[in-house]
């Protein structure tokens, strides 16, 4: 009986058939790659490349998990933007959540773009309230629905810009923004005082 390696033919087609096997599960890795690349994509969509990223945040938004419309996010000293930090964590919220978050920046304010900016959001149920858990809703209301939208806003400081507050008021909530070892502590503590301490949602500390 001939043994495999007698059979040259044999051998030549078991070559071929092995050798034509690495490039499909080559493709195929390719393939898979291809779409979860696409998959990243589109996860991403909509993301500005040169916004600064902040990991941390995912913990913030777990923190502001509930039912808001919009929230504001106040700075801890008059001359600070949280513009960047506002945006960063609607990039969080638009890939944690399964509603679209939006960003917008609040500044310069006077008493025409203050109005707009609150009739535009609306005035929140728990306005001057504070904050209102998932579990403090009627669920059995016939007119309760979750936003569609949540909006993240970025508000210059109520010391710098009085016109800031009623916005502040306005909102589903205040989260405050202090930057480690640079804002002054008298200033966290007056801008806790304007807005209210039952307003505030929860403090992000960052370098």
């Amino acid at each position: 009986m001939p043994n495999r390696g007698d059979n040259p033919d044999e051998d030549a087609t078991s070559e071929e058939e092995i050798t034509a096997l690495v490039p499909q599960r080559q493709f195929a890795r390719n393939r898979l790659a291809e779409r979860q690349q696409a998959i990243l994509k589109q996860l991403h969509r909509g993301m500005p490349v040169d916004s600064p990223a902040y990991p941390q945040l995912n913990a913030v938004w777990t923190q502001l998990s509930g039912d808001w419309s919009w929230l504001v996010l106040v700075p801890g000293e008059p001359d600070y933007s949280t513009a960047d930090l506002a945006r960063a964590l609607a990039q969080t919220g638009t890939r944690l959540s399964v509603q679209p978050v939006e960003f917008t920046v609040a500044k310069d304010l006077d008493l025409d773009s203050s109005t707009r900016l609150i009739a535009r959001l609306g005035i929140s149920e728990g306005a001057g309230g504070g904050w209102t858990q998932p579990h403090e809703q009627e669920f059995g209301s016939s007119d309760y629905g979750q936003p569609l939208t949540k909006t993240i806003v970025a508000l210059e400081s109520p010391l710098a810009n009085p016109l800031a507050l009623p916005i502040a008021l306005a909102s589903d909530g205040v989260v405050l923004c202090v930057r480690r070892g640079r804002d002054r502590l008298a200033s966290v503590r007056e801008t806790i005082q304007a807005v209210g301490p039952n307003r505030i949602l929860c403090c992000v500390l960052f370098d």
